[in-house]
């Protein structure tokens, strides 16, 4: 039998709105980009999203004028149909 495998990051859960930072940008990319770049070769890619998950959920909350979007939290979301590791090797000359 043959499996299709995909995945795909949303930023947030559907329903629910995505922050970022009006200097440093959004969180959930912002998370993303740090950890490919100090960790992206060490593990697994659904490893590595779920540390920037924890990441963007413990150490960022919004920041708002408004009260009702003040210090609400983001989670970012996982969809996944893999069936095999996928792993970043170190880029060779």
């Amino acid at each position: 039998m043959w499996f299709q495998s995909r995945y795909s990051r949303d930023s947030g859960t559907m329903g629910f709105l995505s922050f970022r930072n009006e200097e440093k940008g959004s969180y959930f990319v912002g998370s993303l980009c740090s950890m490919l770049d100090k960790r992206g070769t060490d593990y697994d890619i659904l490893t590595l999203m779920t540390m920037v998950n924890h990441r963007v959920a413990i150490y960022f909350e919004s920041k708002s004028k408004k009260e009702m979007y003040h210090d609400k939290k983001q989670i970012p979301c996982i969809h996944s149909t893999l069936t095999r590791r996928l792993k970043f090797n170190i880029k060779t000359k």
